[in-house]
């Protein structure tokens, strides 16, 4: 039985985010500059990894976040 994200010491959580971004890096489209992946525990605590300059992943999510929110309102309204 696999793991889950709270039991995890910290190296096999990295391993495991790590094979997870070698197979979105196998996977990702030449125009793509990289990815970032978010894994959300039902326990508040989200982990992520990047394929891009870890520097531009907090600005990146904030976009992504105003995105979110303005088709949210979209629907809403």
């Amino acid at each position: 039985m696999r793991s889950l994200l709270k039991d995890m010491p910290e190296p096999e959580l990295r391993r495991h985010l790590s094979e997870m971004l070698d197979f979105i890096r196998l996977h990702e489209r030449q125009d793509a500059i990289g990815s970032i992946l978010v894994i959300f525990g039902n326990n508040g605590i989200s982990q992520y990894g990047a394929t891009v300059d870890p520097e531009t992943v907090p600005q990146a999510l904030l976009d992504l976040a105003d995105r979110i929110e303005r088709r949210e309102a979209r629907r809403v309204g």
